[in-house]
């Protein structure tokens, strides 16, 4: 029997074990994968999922049904991801400066690297470049949204996103070198 996400959502919120199973075993894989690229390495990538996970199940009663539950959740892990480095570092300076770049970093990447290679090329960006770059460019998220996200004026995270393409073309220009 397929049980849905709203049943698994609200045995959650009853806090009934076997559901709380049923969100992980369905959804940490892609979980896990969403931390594994906003972090600057694997240890950072476990501690943010084991946080996460712990967070959400008491945060599930936020949810309105309205939209992707993945597209949610997927939003949840990245904004914990992004408060794990954000409390741990000092924060960027407001920079205004529009984005003159107008090839996605997927057409660049996804072609001639391997995940793998994407990861340690994402790993070489500061912390906060790499997530926004993450949330904008690879998970697809509005200018708008990723900026609501992490708090921060739409041209900063635009001249963040700029700057972290530039990086990560570079890293991987100079990738094995």
């Amino acid at each position: 029997m397929d049980i849905s996400d709203k049943e698994i959502i609200e045995g959650c919120i009853r806090k009934e074990a076997k559901y709380q199973r049923m969100l992980y075993d369905r959804y940490s894989s892609v979980l896990f994968g969403v931390c594994r690229k906003n972090a600057k390495c694997q240890e950072d990538a476990e501690d943010i999922f084991q946080e996460a996970f712990i967070k959400l199940y008491y945060s599930l009663e936020k949810y309105s049904f309205l939209g992707s539950f993945e597209g949610w959740l997927r939003k949840f892990f990245m904004r914990v991801a992004w408060n794990y480095y954000r409390d741990r570092k000092d924060k960027y300076q407001r920079v205004e400066i529009a984005d003159d770049s107008t090839q996605s970093v997927e057409s660049l990447v996804f072609e001639e690297f391997s995940n793998q290679q994407l990861l340690e090329c994402l790993q070489r960006l500061g912390d906060k470049e790499r997530m926004v770059l993450v949330m904008s460019e690879i998970e697809g998220l509005s200018w708008e949204e990723t900026a609501q996200m992490v708090d921060l004026e739409v041209p900063t995270v635009r001249s963040m996103c700029s700057r972290a393409k530039k990086k990560l073309v570079d890293s991987f220009m100079n990738y094995n070198k």
